[in-house]
């Protein structure tokens, strides 16, 4: 029994074997990295489509790993089944107690995988972190965040967290530019010369609508608060947006002089009720 059992084991772990093993992940290696290049090759060639290409690469990754693993396993080492069973509940036992974080982020991607809350290109905040989704691995999700930092989040966290979409497969997002300005300004031509500053901007998505909104707050004095909703056209030039258009409207509002004898001052709070003749 102990013979046969050593002589099955050497026939499995053959040198044929093992050298087939090897060249099978050598060749899917290489095939996975041929077929990133295409994919950002196509990227380059297509920009508007960016988001679309980029998606399909963790998919078809992860359905190539799966595969040539059942392969190796069925039509390489062929083991019997009794014990390709007794190896698998073995091994299932081990890997599960030595491994539970990693096995649950694992399951998380595949649950992730085909029923997505996000792709790649997507911008999103998960937690404290804010930025475009630029891998979607088997255990972790890769932001990068407008500081250049890569964040790795595991999956099982994601899964377990509210995660917020900005863009949801889209090229284009909606960009919120808040902009504080005295109390006593003429609201009329500022909203004016906020819309008009911001359709000005080369990175607006004019095809959607622009609205600027005013609302009165207060932060150790009273202040009249200014935002403006526009869509980037692409979501990778979202600050790039919004510092353009705030400093488009700032231009713009010292231009005109509206921004003339405007300065509030706390200890004269009769300021607030001044009349806008404007």
């Amino acid at each position: 029994m102990q013979e046969n059992m050593v002589e099955l084991l050497h026939q499995i772990f053959s040198f044929i074997n093992i050298f087939a093993i090897v060249s099978v992940l050598l060749g899917v290696w290489v095939f996975l990295v041929f077929m990133r290049w295409c994919i950002d090759a196509l990227v380059a060639f297509y920009p508007k489509y960016r988001i679309q290409l980029s998606q399909t690469y963790p998919m078809l990754r992860i359905i190539v790993w799966l595969a040539t693993t059942i392969y190796i396993v069925v039509g390489i080492i062929k083991p019997p089944e009794a014990i390709l069973f007794a190896s698998l509940g073995s091994m299932g036992l081990a890997v599960g107690l030595a491994a539970q974080d990693a096995i649950r982020n694992v399951l998380a991607g595949i649950i992730m995988a085909f029923s997505p809350r996000f792709r790649v290109g997507d911008m999103v905040q998960i937690g404290e972190h804010y930025g475009e989704v630029v891998g979607l691995d088997l255990s972790i999700t890769r932001l990068q965040t407008f500081d250049d930092n890569t964040v790795s989040v595991p999956n099982a966290n994601v899964l377990s967290m509210p995660v917020s979409n900005a863009n949801g497969g889209e090229l284009n997002e909606m960009v919120v530019i808040p902009i504080a300005l005295p109390p006593n300004i003429s609201i009329k031509k500022v909203k004016t010369a906020a819309i008009t500053a911001a359709k000005c901007s080369p990175y607006v998505y004019l095809k959607k609508p622009i609205t600027a909104t005013i609302s009165p707050e207060y932060d150790k004095g009273f202040y009249i608060k200014l935002v403006v909703k526009a869509y980037v056209i692409d979501v990778r030039m979202e600050k790039a947006m919004a510092t353009d258009i705030a400093e488009r409207i700032m231009e713009t509002l010292f231009d005109k002089d509206l921004l003339k004898e405007s300065a509030y001052d706390p200890d004269k709070p009769e300021t607030i009720n001044q009349t806008r003749e404007d």
